[in-house]
């Protein structure tokens, strides 16, 4: 098995003085202009490092000859008196809220999109073009079509309309062969790490089988601390004060923003469009707790949240449905995952030609972040940006929950109805014959039990023990977790937990 690590980059130091030179005297040195919506933490962090070390044309040829100097002209914003955590140049840059000042620029080349307001909305100008109350899907595409290449590191506008923007850029270039405009996303999942860029430019002659990956710094922070005996509100209490996790958490705890990233990730990797994004299941770590942290050292193993895409076996390996899927997975500790610590990330891609390959680096973060968005700048800004299909399908089925493209042949069925060994956590009040009607439950659902672990009792009122099962469908231990938590020794729900192999 074969592996390749790249080194993720390192925070870039904020620079300590502008350095754009206004004098350039061949075409070819004529500065890329770009306007950026959004000048917060990563938007600060971009400006620092395009006008700190990629205005001036001089440093730029002897480093990297093919880029243009690059320079934020423009920057819109909700209140331009808001205080900034950076310097901004007056002399160059003009700071407004008015949205159309970006896209009616001639001059402007690329737009970065570093809002924190997902998809909300941005006041601009009527205009036939663009709606007086345009979200940034309009801002993008508005961009677009008027010749502006796009950067963002908005997930949840690239997740829920990256094949329109996709289907728009391919339009555009239909339509003028000379207009080479880019949409690039790099910051869009897992910050500093360069996984987007891997995915669409490294694997072209190979075959991904899986991608799996820790996405979220917030929920990896809080089950680290955890795993050191923490209880989860004391554990989110901590990360809200820290300002990694939100006053309203759910994005992060249920692995909504998981859920986004893997759905983007899937269609890099496999060509293919999850139908809807609610589809994909969805299990966070509010059910998480430190007592699951010392059953799981029973096992070798430590808990992590991941989202998942990955092709299943039919009948030979990997030649069966799409399987796409967030879930805390309790993995070994000599795991690729289980070494990502903090608010760190960790990507894991199985493939045919490289084996596992492995991304890690901090997810976010405003330098980590930025310099995801610089580099997608420089990409555009050098000519060298990278397919937005790198695995185009040219499938369809007549199956209706089989995706693909416009010429007849088999498609990729999508089921999330994965196949997995599950770790079930029990919560109880003793009494006689519990682990025989849980035996009885599981045999009614399908469901092989592998192994039982239990603590000693300390509290017969309040006590846990752990099943493990054999490989079983998740619908399968989902209904045998329902009958459980009906009876009356439990407490609740049983916890479920995906056990990696």
């Amino acid at each position: 098995m074969s592996s390749s690590t790249p080194s993720s980059p390192a925070p870039a130091q904020a620079p300590s003085q502008h350095s754009y030179s206004h004098s350039h005297s061949h075409s070819n040195h004529k500065p890329i202009h770009i306007g950026m919506f959004g000048a917060g933490t990563v938007g600060g962090g971009v400006y620092e490092i395009i006008m700190g070390r990629l205005g001036n044309h001089a440093s730029l040829s002897l480093t990297n000859p093919s880029l243009r100097p690059c320079i934020i002209t423009k920057i819109c914003v909700r209140d331009v008196d808001k205080p900034r955590t950076f310097t901004i140049d007056k002399d160059i840059t003009i700071v407004t809220t008015d949205a159309q000042c970006i896209l009616d620029d001639e001059e402007i080349d690329i737009v970065v999109e570093v809002t924190s307001s997902g998809v909300g909305t941005v006041t601009v100008n009527a205009n036939a073009n663009v709606n007086v109350n345009a979200n940034m899907r309009d801002i993008v595409l508005g961009s677009l079509k008027r010749g502006k290449s796009v950067v963002t590191a908005n997930k949840a506008l690239v997740a829920e309309c990256l094949d329109e923007i996709n289907d728009t850029v391919r339009e555009i270039h239909q339509q003028n062969h000379q207009c080479n405009v880019r949409f690039a996303y790099e910051a869009a999942v897992c910050g500093g790490i360069p996984i987007i860029h891997s995915l669409q430019s490294c694997f072209s002659g190979d075959i991904i089988h899986e991608i799996m990956g820790i996405c979220n710094g917030t929920t990896n922070y809080m089950l680290g601390k955890m795993e050191e005996g923490a209880e989860y509100e004391e554990v989110l209490n901590e990360a809200q004060a820290l300002g990694y996790a939100e006053a309203d958490p759910s994005a992060d705890v249920e692995g909504y923003d998981v859920r986004a990233k893997i759905y983007i990730l899937a269609k890099l990797a496999f060509g293919i469009t999850v139908p809807d994004l609610s589809s994909i299941p969805c299990m966070g770590i509010t059910q998480i707790s430190n007592v699951d942290f010392e059953y799981a050292r029973l096992l070798g193993c430590t808990i992590k949240l991941v989202g998942t895409a990955e092709r299943l076996s039919e009948y030979g390996e990997y030649d069966g449905a799409l399987s796409v899927y967030v879930a805390p997975k309790v993995v070994p500790t000599s795991h690729l995952l289980a070494s990502a610590r903090g608010a760190g990330n960790a990507v894991a891609v199985k493939s045919a030609n490289l084996g596992i390959s492995s991304y890690t680096g901090m997810g976010a973060g405003r330098f980590p972040t930025a310099n995801s968005i610089v580099a997608d700048i420089c990409r555009i800004a050098s000519g060298t940006g990278a397919s937005v299909h790198p695995f185009p399908l040219t499938l369809t089925s007549t199956n209706s929950n089989s995706i693909g493209m416009d010429s007849p042949g088999p498609g990729i069925e999508i089921d999330c109805d994965y196949l997995a060994p599950f770790y079930i956590r029990v919560s109880f009040q003793d009494e006689l014959g519990i682990i025989r009607r849980v035996g009885e439950i599981a045999e009614r659902q399908g469901v092989g039990i592998s192994t039982i672990l239990q603590n000693p009792i300390k509290d017969r009122f309040m006590a846990d023990f752990v099943v493990t099962t054999e490989e079983c469908r998740v619908s399968q231990v989902k209904a045998m977790c329902e009958d459980i938590g009906t009876q009356d020794f439990a407490h609740c729900h049983p916890s479920i937990t995906k056990i990696e192999g």
